[in-house]
């Protein structure tokens, strides 16, 4: 049978309630078309930097703590797990400090075990001062409390300036403090001056004081070939002291006919840090002061080194140095 013979015949009242019906459709459909074109179109707008952040954050970071397996069945992230690495990478850093420490503690007290006196460095650096010119830099005055110190302080380290300290220091006088270059302290009476110190080290005399009182040193004496390194400001070396012209302590008492020149280089040995009064051969007057970098018994037995970084001399800087 034909398939258009077998459908059922249309109801003209029914098509045309269809043809109603599909009018009203596309009436509605046009009058929503042409509402929507006389309508402002909407600004497009472009999106934000914040927004593009905000966007890209919440489709790759996730602060949170997942709760899913983590390749084994039934276990879950705890975030005691995570607080418990952190504590650990902590307690790494900690112990990694604490070694970087010891290891540095260790490599000092090494080179200080191997390290060689300080005196030679202590008097470089015054040696690097007193060569120069200097201004002496603000003054102040010295309390009584500290001035009784100072003095008790000097007939310790020069016992035979004890007689004398009355001389040098008067009870009722005022020491004046002034401040030098590199840590150094020089004490004086008025204009002169007497003492001078780098930080706690011994306190050494103005060699003004060593001419005033020359036997109260114990004394050294250099050969004439090298005086004229020592007022340069040079090292004093050993074979300036083992010549001929030089003198060292013995280390015995004096013989009774012994020469007067050299009596007052006889007696004990001298140790190193001590403070010397350097004589020359020929001369009257005492040309530099300072601290043994060796002791004099090493010095004649090795006959070669430094042994005294200049401290202060004749013609420096401090000895040029005038008071107002």
């Amino acid at each position: 049978m034909d398939a258009r013979a077998s459908r059922d015949p249309i109801d003209p009242a029914s098509e045309i309630e269809l043809v109603n019906v599909a009018a009203e459709i596309g009436g509605n459909a046009r009058r929503q078309e042409l509402s929507t074109s006389h309508q402002p179109a909407e600004t497009s707008r472009r999106p934000t930097y914040r927004s593009l952040l905000q966007t890209w954050w919440a489709d790759n970071i996730q602060p949170t703590i997942t709760n899913g397996t983590n390749g084994s069945p039934g276990h879950r992230h705890d975030p005691r797990d995570y607080l418990a690495l952190e504590r650990t990478y902590l307690g790494h850093l900690r112990t990694a400090n604490a070694l970087i420490l010891f290891g540095v503690v260790l490599v000092q007290l090494f080179r200080l075990q191997n390290a060689e006196s300080t005196a030679g460095v202590v008097l470089g650096a015054i040696t690097k001062m007193f060569k120069k010119d200097i201004s002496p830099g603000a003054k102040s005055k010295v309390k009584s409390s500290v001035q009784r110190a100072i003095r008790t302080k000097i007939t310790e380290t020069y016992p035979l300036l004890a007689p004398h300290i009355d001389e040098i220091i008067p009870k009722k006088s005022q020491l004046d403090l002034l401040k030098l270059p590199d840590r150094i302290t020089l004490y004086a009476l008025d204009t002169t001056p007497l003492f001078f110190q780098h930080m706690d080290d011994p306190l050494i005399p103005h060699l003004r004081i060593v001419h005033q009182f020359p036997a109260c040193f114990p004394r050294i004496r250099i050969d004439r070939g090298a005086i004229r390194f020592v007022l340069s400001g040079a090292t004093l070396m050993a074979p300036g002291l083992t010549s001929a012209g030089g003198r060292l302590p013995t280390g015995e008492p004096a013989a009774e006919d012994a020469d007067e020149s050299d009596k007052r280089y006889e007696g004990r040995e001298l140790n190193e840090g001590e403070v010397v009064v350097v004589e020359a051969e020929g001369k009257d007057e005492a040309c530099m002061i300072g601290q043994l970098r060796v002791g004099t018994r090493e010095v004649k037995e090795k006959k070669k080194g430094v042994v005294i970084d200049t401290g202060h001399y004749l013609g420096d800087g401090l000895w040029k140095m005038v008071l107002d």
